[in-house]
Formats: C-alpha cells, sequence, structure tokens
C-alpha cells in the first residue's frame, strides 16, 4: 500500500455531473476511515475541502471512487 490514495470524485454542479481525479498523501487526511469510508459527511467534507477551489465552488459531492493512480503528462516529445 503506497502514500498515495487517488480518487475521483464526482460534484454536482446545477443539473450536471463534473469529475475530478485527486491524489492525496495518506497523513494529509485525519485517518484511515477518511479514505475507508469517503461518503460519511465528515470525511466528504474533509475530501471536499481538497478539491482545487474552482471544482469546490461547483457544488456538493455526490460519489467518490477510489482509482489505481492519477498519472500527471507534463510534456509529450513530438515523434515527427
Amino acid at each position: 500500500m503506497g502514500n498515495d490514495i487517488c480518487m475521483i470524485v464526482t460534484v454536482l454542479y446545477n443539473d450536471r455531473l463534473i469529475k475530478c481525479a485527486l491524489k492525496v498523501k495518506r497523513d494529509n487526511l485525519p485517518s484511515d476511515d477518511c479514505a475507508q469510508y469517503p461518503m460519511e459527511p465528515t470525511n466528504r467534507a474533509t475530501i471536499h475541502s481538497l478539491l482545487p477551489l474552482h471544482v469546490r465552488s461547483c457544488g456538493p459531492i455526490v460519489a467518490i471512487e477510489s482509482i489505481f493512480e492519477v498519472h500527471v503528462v507534463e510534456e509529450v516529445e513530438d515523434e515527427t
């Protein structure tokens, strides 16, 4: 088990659902319960506070799904 927890967080924005990938260090969560039971009200509030501000302002979390990894591609080399 690594030090990072990755998840897809679904937020209600007006009448649409938007998704945001979140990768957070396990030490930044108040307890293991937060990752194990993310939809509990207290844990959901904690995860909501970790989202980027522009996603936080959209609305409440309606679903959280654990995923294996979030990979950020910094730069792609041009193969031509």
